[in-house]
């Protein structure tokens, strides 16, 4: 999967501000592909300028167009680009240290969030008021300026997306995740695992997206689900895959492919030893 975050920031073809880890980019789609898997250790804000482009969690599609906006959590989505017009958007990567860091530093001006009704999906709608149309206009005044921008003024840029997210209620389902980047490691680890446990990501790059080493988020894995990764992961997939088997029509090759598997024949090998039985014929019996 493309590591996104690192390919935009170390990439001369883009337009962008980068202050430390924070990153301002003017995004212009140059893949050829129509769909693709990304991963981003690195929450990040999508606003649209023009074109046309879908992200896909685990469950959901989300189609954007010109004026649309989203908030993805860091993690891996699938992307499928439309070409009936070039896709451009202005991004904003904002790290877990930043969040966590403006959250202590504004928490008297950080209005009390509602109880969590629901856990909401990797990818979060976004609707565009007056104060984020204004903040989106001057990102793009400073990403067209010829001089660069006072680092300290472009701080205050990140800070003011944040304030606009914490203190606007139309944000809440962002905000809510926002403040919750400072709990402790055992729920960060089963929010990014629940969220990205069908994407073929690295053990490696789990561990990246929970802020630990690989040492430690063995440890830590095993102590919240009582065994390793691997077996979690396998069994996890599996279960899902049964589930869209029956829910779904999709073929046995997709179906390998959004449940995280390699190759479609291990996956029908391991679904085989799971549930003694093809994926088609249970699919067949269980209908």
């Amino acid at each position: 999967m493309l590591d996104l975050h690192s390919f935009i920031r170390n990439n001369n073809f883009y337009k962008k501000l980068i202050i430390d880890d924070l990153l301002f980019v003017e995004y212009k789609c140059m893949a050829e592909e129509t769909k693709a898997g990304i991963w981003s250790d690195t929450n990040y804000f999508v606003f649209v300028t023009s074109g046309k482009k879908m992200w896909r969690s685990i469950y959901n599609d989300y189609v954007v167009q010109t004026g649309d906006s989203l908030f993805v959590r860091k993690g891996a989505n699938l992307v499928h680009q439309y070409f009936e017009e070039q896709y451009c958007a202005l991004m904003v990567f904002i790290p877990d240290d930043f969040i966590t860091k403006f959250t202590s530093r504004f928490s008297s001006v950080i209005r009390s969030l509602p109880q969590q009704v629901a856990e909401p999906d990797s990818v979060i709608r976004i609707q565009l008021d007056e104060y984020l149309e204004a903040y989106v206009n001057s990102l793009a005044t400073f990403l067209g300026a010829q001089l660069l921008p006072d680092k300290n003024l472009l701080i205050h840029k990140f800070e003011e997306l944040l304030l606009n997210i914490f203190t606007r209620p139309l944000h809440t389902e962002v905000a809510r995740y926002l403040n919750s980047l400072n709990k402790d490691q055992s729920t960060q680890l089963r929010q990014v695992m629940e969220e990205n446990f069908a994407y073929n990501l690295k053990l490696e790059q789990f561990a990246t997206l929970c802020n630990m080493s690989l040492s430690s988020f063995k440890r830590v894995f095993n102590s919240v689900y009582g065994t390793s990764p691997g077996k979690w992961l396998t069994q996890k997939r599996l279960d899902f895959a049964a589930h869209l088997l029956l829910t779904s029509d999709k073929a046995v090759g997709q179906i390998s492919f959004d449940c995280g598997f390699e190759e479609p024949s291990s996956f029908i090998r391991v679904f085989k030893q799971r549930f003694n039985c093809t994926p088609l014929q249970y699919r067949s019996v269980k209908a």
